[in-house]
């Protein structure tokens, strides 16, 4: 039937090459959108974190017992008028070097309105710094956290 089997390999084998090319180019096009996609999530939160400012504007300390319960107003600035997920707190005394573990504030704070929390226990004595840091959920829910933190100090304590 097949008299010249020289022309049928090289049909073949041109066949194969074209096929493994095509194969290969399909891998290559996974990976580049797959790091395409998850780095553009990462400018997103970027760009939220530049435009958002959440700053101590006041805090107030009292004791209670052997509670250190202290209130805080914050207030946010900045173009970016996204919702964001809450902010973080570190209440700090500079002098002893102690700090309170990471405080959670849940919830938006509107800009230019702000918000004051109120009954937060530091259990630190001599609170005399306020360190605050933004953080967004991204899309499967994660908390998101600005590098940015932005401190509020009283070097007479609060």
């Amino acid at each position: 039937m097949f008299k010249n089997k020289k022309g049928l390999s090289t049909i073949v084998i041109t066949l194969l090459i074209i096929l493994i090319s095509l194969v290969a180019v399909g891998i290559v096009w996974v990976v580049v959108k797959n790091l395409v996609s998850s780095g553009t999530g990462g400018v997103e939160l970027s760009a939220k974190c530049l435009n958002t400012n959440i700053e101590v504007t006041k805090v107030n300390c009292s004791s209670v017992g052997v509670s250190r319960i202290c209130d805080v107003v914050l207030k946010r600035t900045g173009t970016e008028s996204s919702a964001i997920a809450g902010v973080k707190l570190v209440f700090k005394n500079e002098m002893s070097g102690e700090s309170s573990s990471l405080i959670n504030v849940a919830g938006n704070i509107e800009p230019l309105v702000g918000k004051t929390q109120t009954g937060i226990n530091t259990t630190i004595t001599g609170v005399d710094r306020v360190e605050v840091t933004a953080f967004f959920k991204d899309a499967s829910g994660n908390e998101q956290l600005c590098s940015q933190t932005s401190p509020f100090s009283n070097p007479a304590g609060f």
